[in-house]
């Protein structure tokens, strides 16, 4: 029970980060606005894509996406979600790399 209670008091103080309380306003900014929601998920699909790709074109297909996606990304709103979104996720991985170096996990195969 202690442990649950320290994990919301975590989650507590999480939400009351700066980090956090941008992001959910730059969400609830770009969800009032019909379609951009749509947008940057599209945009966000595509670059995941290339996270994975190993095609010998990857360059021509890099290219055509920043061509694509250039305008939209200028745009104050996209950038400043994109920007809140890129600054919880890594605080997201930081709070992960942390309980991962802790438990330790030995993945080592013999």
């Amino acid at each position: 029970m202690e442990m649950k209670r320290a994990i919301h008091q975590f989650l507590a103080e999480f939400q009351e980060s700066s980090a956090f309380k941008d992001y959910k306003y730059q969400q609830k900014r770009i969800k009032k606005v019909p379609g951009m929601a749509n947008r940057i998920n599209e945009y966000r699909a595509k670059r995941f894509e290339f996270q994975k790709y190993t095609g010998e074109d990857l360059f021509e297909k890099v290219d055509e996406f920043q061509r694509e996606f250039q305008q939209f990304k200028e745009e104050p709103m996209v950038r400043e979600y994109l920007q809140a979104e890129l600054e919880i996720c890594r605080l997201v991985q930081e709070i992960n790399m942390a309980i991962d170096e802790l438990v330790d996990i030995d993945m080592e195969v013999e």
